[in-house]
């Protein structure tokens, strides 16, 4: 009875590849990979997450970009100051700087969508005038280092940008990148060079 049991699958199979030989359609069979439980890398890459969005797949630039490009059109004569993946890149928290330097936060989701109206934060006259600095010394523009990002690091999903000074010296682009083999990688670029520093 058992020997009889077990012939039943293996005919099956048999039956199952000349069905599969006398047609017309081959029978394929693919391989499916599977991403790594838990982890940044994960849940960057869920199914069904803007991160797998092939318009990112060279420096994070779909849903990065298009959040930044909402946030400067809702507030005009802005600069981008820093743009953070929050939620896996669902969603973007955005700071922007005002020409008199007084800087302002919202949210865009990874289509493009401000989420949130932009609050202003509280800053007084020193961290003003700082600001303003930053935004006068900068050569190269948040579109120039997503560039930048991309020949570094090709097919990289930046999960974090800003715009700030070096040890209070150098102005550098800080970059956080999420390599295709799951890898952070972190990038300083000169913003007035545009030399390129990997730390990571």
């Amino acid at each position: 009875m058992n020997g009889g049991k077990r012939f039943k699958p293996i005919i099956g199979l048999l039956f199952l590849f000349a069905a599969g030989s006398c047609g017309n359609a081959p029978i394929q069979i693919s391989a499916v990979e599977t991403a790594p439980a838990g982890g940044a890398a994960a849940a960057l890459r869920s199914p069904g997450d803007p991160s797998d969005d092939p318009a990112q797949e060279s420096g994070g630039i779909g849903s990065l970009e298009k959040a930044a490009a909402a946030a400067t059109n809702a507030v005009e004569g802005t600069h981008v100051l820093s743009v953070q993946s929050e939620n896996g890149g669902q969603i973007w928290e955005v700071q922007l700087a005002r020409p008199d330097g007084a800087e302002q936060l919202m949210e865009v989701d990874a289509s493009g969508d401000v989420v949130s109206k932009p609050r202003t934060k509280d800053t007084g006259k020193g961290e003003k005038a700082r600001v303003m600095g930053i935004i006068k010394d900068a050569e190269l523009s948040f579109d120039d280092v997503v560039k930048k990002v991309s020949s570094a690091v090709p097919h990289g999903k930046i999960t974090h940008i800003s715009l700030d000074r070096y040890t209070d010296k150098v102005l550098v682009w800080d970059v956080d990148v999420l390599t295709p083999d799951g890898a952070w990688r972190g990038l300083k670029i000169d913003a007035r060079t545009g030399t390129v520093d990997k730390t990571g």
